[in-house]
């Protein structure tokens, strides 16, 4: 291909062309053929258009009689015609029976046969009584009328059927045969047309065969790897929430069969354990599942750094007591940022929790940050095992976790360091890992600074409404003009009482 390209293109576009030129023939000629066959597959719309009309013109002549013999009498002479007629009647819905009627809304040609039979075998007796009983003849003569007319009625619906049958199958037969020479007569046209393109384009297509090649493995591996993905995503998932399911489970089994006050209550307290566990777990998802269906959902807000990170730090300090561990912070610099308060501290105590679960036995943890040339640096710091370098560019994915079979005895899930990286992501930030095995590890957010905004008035507190020798609340963002978004419960601290 690569030495004769144009001379293979065009003898390949010239037995196409060829091709097409002899298959259009070929193709009007059997489209002939089929024509004729889908004409002669008429004959049954007209042979049920036929029988109808012949059922039709049966009943009339039974009809006619019948009223001969009504106003005239049952002579012998006009009962043989009568009874020859509903032969004629009957041969004819055997007819209609043989061809067979589709499942449409008309009578079948069975119920016009059955109607027939009961007519017959109710008004033919009657001419016995014709002068013995002339009431009973004539109800009988009533009754049959009606009967008569009901299949008319089912004779003229079958022949309507048969007229609508033919008109749709002609039509269908027309349409189908105009469409088909149109579009073979624009094939066999445009044949030279589309040869001419093809020997221009197809040059252009195989120089670009290659790269379209690569770029489908490309793709091919990428999708591979999301499926990959998608499945242990999936399958981490369902393990997470088995384990709390069946501590859950368990728990409530023993509760219920135990009479124990205490092993009942100390089942309720893993229940209420196991529940929150997995209530976080499912929050965490939920929170990723719409990160990743656009961005992820932010209470975005202007705020001091320092402000921010001293929240942050009281809350880690806490977190490493609670470890038993020992937390240290180095916070300085200036700033603001546009941020959502709530989802940076979560991001930065996920950092603070792994390095706690982490560091070695009488290591320590550094909580440090900084601002320098229009950014916020954030350092969590660890003196623990350290990750292998081959595992630190997979520390980020969901549900992986460094030694993984040590990091769940330590209670991961494997989610935190995802949640981080997407909180941090959102806020036009980045989440790096430096580690070095045997040394411990460093997390690093960087997050964007922004200019200080104006600040805004600060509300007087209502003096009036303290009781006497209560403490006047001073806010802590008095100086700065700011007001943070206070979380729930959380009281302000004041600094001087009331005079």
């Amino acid at each position: 291909v690569e030495t004769r390209p144009w001379r293979i293109v065009t003898a390949s576009v010239g037995a196409l062309i060829v091709a097409i030129v002899i298959v259009g023939v070929v193709a009007m000629v059997q489209n002939e053929r089929v024509k004729a066959v889908t004409e002669r597959a008429l004959l049954y719309e007209l042979e049920v258009e036929d029988e109808g009309d012949d059922v039709r013109v049966a009943v009339l002549d039974v009809r006619h009689l019948h009223r001969n013999i009504v106003f005239g009498g049952p002579s012998d002479s006009a009962l043989a015609e009568y009874d020859q007629a509903y032969a004629a009647l009957m041969e004819e819905v055997g007819e209609l029976e043989q061809i067979g009627l589709p499942a449409r809304a008309v009578p079948a040609a069975e119920s016009i046969r059955e109607t027939a039979e009961r007519y017959y075998a109710a008004f033919r007796p009657a001419t016995e009584v014709y002068e013995s009983d002339p009431t009973a003849f004539a109800q009988a003569s009533t009754i049959g009328l009606q009967q008569i007319a009901a299949m008319d009625m089912a004779a003229q619906q079958i022949d309507a059927l048969g007229e609508d049958l033919v008109d749709a199958a002609l039509l269908r037969v027309a349409q189908v045969t105009s469409a088909v020479r149109m579009v073979l007569f624009a094939l066999v046209g445009g044949v030279a047309l589309v040869g001419v393109a093809l020997a221009v384009s197809v040059g252009r297509v195989l120089a670009g065969l290659r790269g379209s090649y690569a770029r489908e493995q490309e793709a091919a591996r990428h999708l591979s790897r999301a499926l990959r993905t998608k499945t242990d995503f999936i399958a981490d998932a369902s393990h997470e929430l088995r384990t709390p399911l069946t501590v859950i489970r368990g728990n409530a089994e023993i509760g219920l069969s135990t009479a124990d006050e205490a092993v009942r209550g100390a089942a309720l307290v893993d229940i209420e354990h196991e529940a929150k566990r997995m209530g976080g777990l499912v929050d965490d998802l939920l929170f990723l599942a719409r990160s990743d269906a656009g961005v992820p959902p932010l209470e975005r807000e202007f705020l001091p750094a320092r402000w921010l990170l001293g929240q942050v730090s009281k809350r880690a300090e806490a977190l490493a007591r609670q470890r038993g561990a020992t937390l240290t912070t180095k916070i300085t610099g200036e700033g603001y940022l546009e941020a959502d308060p709530d989802r940076i501290e979560q991001a930065v105590l996920v950092l603070v929790d792994n390095a706690l679960k982490h560091a070695s036995a009488g290591g320590s943890v550094t909580l440090g940050a900084e601002a320098r040339a229009g950014t916020l640096r954030i350092d969590v710091v660890d003196t623990g095992r350290g990750i292998p370098p081959e595992e630190l560019p997979l520390i980020f994915d969901r549900f992986y976790q460094v030694g993984d079979r040590r990091a769940r005895k330590k209670g991961g899930s494997g989610l935190g360091l995802s949640i981080a990286r997407t909180i941090v992501q959102a806020h036009g930030g980045s989440l790096v890992a430096d580690s070095t095995v045997g040394a411990g590890t460093t997390m690093i957010i960087l997050l964007p600074l922004c200019a200080q905004p104006e600040p805004s008035p600060i509300e007087a507190p209502a003096l009036d409404a303290l009781p006497p020798g209560a403490e006047i609340p001073i806010p802590e963002w008095a100086e700065t003009g700011f007001r943070p978004r206070l979380r729930r419960g959380e009281a302000i601290p004041v600094s001087a009482p009331r005079q």
